[in-house]
């Protein structure tokens, strides 16, 4: 005999234990939450974690703002160690986008964020070991920091069990059971569960699973590469945050002496189940030389580790949210684009008040539905710091 849940939620990283969370503290009784390995063991696990605001749109700054609380208070709201660290943030952009940041940090002020536009001048008071030869500005955000990605999933996860829901780790979903126009449950290794509603937060596996019951996602799956160095003896002590819209990557401190560094990737469609999780051997060279051109005494800088991780990638390099018209019970928090951590308890919260109240309250995640693609929108970045990347071509595009 099935199993049944009130609802489903379909990937064990940071968006879909922060779901389950929500959706129990929420009273919904019977949840359970499925990950095919542990907890954390796939993107999230791997991830930056940054935690900061700043975006060039209002909607992930929504939702990125209504996040940050949860890391900042998490003794407090969650129970458990801190997770998070204050190292404060900076968004450094080259001479062209000057304005456009300044348009960017008006709008993130309106929101609430703490936030102001520096020069050069004033961000190399702030970093004096930064080269700012080649930038227009900077925003900066002194709160912002990171967090520990693998305790916040895991914490997301212990609230969860603690408030009933069921987590069940090493347990693959291998397809959704749908019965004409709504889904009913999932078939799993370990047998099936029926269900009301189901969530798929299956990361880049999500595409896969939606495509078996016929719904063609608009997403890929891209590697994400990232390499720690260990800084030399001068920068013993920890910089701030750096996202780098010249050089197109972005460096955080890690815990002691380490720097972690994102390597920029364009290996699109892998596959999640048998892509490696080690550092091509090319990208810690392109990781130094982002790190040296920015921090120019990172020179000095040794290879500690690097890794792979991966993600779901929309056209527009923005989440998919929301209910799935058409197929009633079947929610996607998905194609996170690679910008999915930061904004995780919002997602969560957003989601379980969706499915328990019929909208979102917190942050409204229209912007974010499946049907914006067939009705030709996007969510709308009217100040960007660089020419759009090129569209994530999808198998629906292919075959048109």
């Amino acid at each position: 005999m099935a199993e049944t849940a009130d609802v489903v939620v379909v990937g064990g990283g940071v968006n879909g234990a922060s779901i389950a969370y929500a959706l129990a503290s929420r009273g919904v009784k019977r949840v359970v939450l499925l990950e095919k390995g542990a907890l954390a063991s796939g993107a999230s696990g791997r991830s930056s974690a940054l935690v900061r605001m700043h975006y060039t749109n209002e909607w992930d700054a929504r939702l990125a703002w209504a996040s940050f609380p949860v890391f900042t208070h998490w003794e407090e709201l969650m129970g458990g160690p801190p997770v998070f660290t204050h190292t404060g943030f900076v968004n450094v952009v080259a001479p062209p986008y000057v304005e456009a940041l300044r348009k960017n940090v008006e709008m993130l002020r309106g929101i609430g964020i703490n936030t102001v536009a520096v020069t050069p001048a004033e961000l190399r008071d702030l970093q004096p070991f930064a080269n700012v030869e080649d930038l227009g500005g900077a925003a900066y955000e002194p709160d912002s920091g990171y967090a520990n990605p693998q305790d916040t999933v895991e914490g997301f996860g212990r609230r969860a069990r603690e408030l009933g829901a069921r987590i069940l780790q090493w347990t693959a979903v291998t397809g959704i059971v749908r019965s004409e126009s709504r889904v009913v449950g999932v078939e799993t290794s370990a047998g099936r569960i029926d269900a009301g509603a189901v969530v798929v937060a299956a990361g880049a596996w999500a595409p896969r699973l939606c495509r078996e019951i016929g719904l063609p996602l608009p997403a890929r799956p891209k590697a994400i590469d990232t390499a720690v160095v260990t800084r030399p003896p001068e920068l013993r002590d920890p910089h701030m945050v750096f996202i780098d819209n010249v050089t197109g990557s972005y460096f955080r401190p890690e815990s002691g002496i380490l720097t972690i560094v994102g390597v920029p990737c364009q290996e699109w469609d892998i596959d999640p189940d048998t892509v490696g999780t080690g550092l091509p051997p090319h990208a810690a060279g392109v990781g130094a030389r982002i790190l040296t051109q920015r921090i120019p005494a990172m020179e000095r800088a040794t290879l500690s580790r690097g890794y792979r991780a991966f993600d779901c990638y929309s056209p527009d390099r923005h989440a998919i949210l929301g209910r799935v018209d058409g197929i009633d019970g079947l929610y996607l928090a998905t194609a996170f684009s690679g910008s999915g951590f930061k904004i995780a308890p919002a997602v969560g919260t957003c989601m379980a008040e969706l499915i328990t109240e019929g909208r979102a309250k917190t942050v409204d995640i229209e912007a974010f539905s499946l049907r914006r693609f067939a009705e030709g929108r996007t969510v709308d970045t009217p100040y960007p710091y660089a020419p759009r990347p090129d569209h994530v071509e999808t198998e629906q595009d292919a075959e048109r």
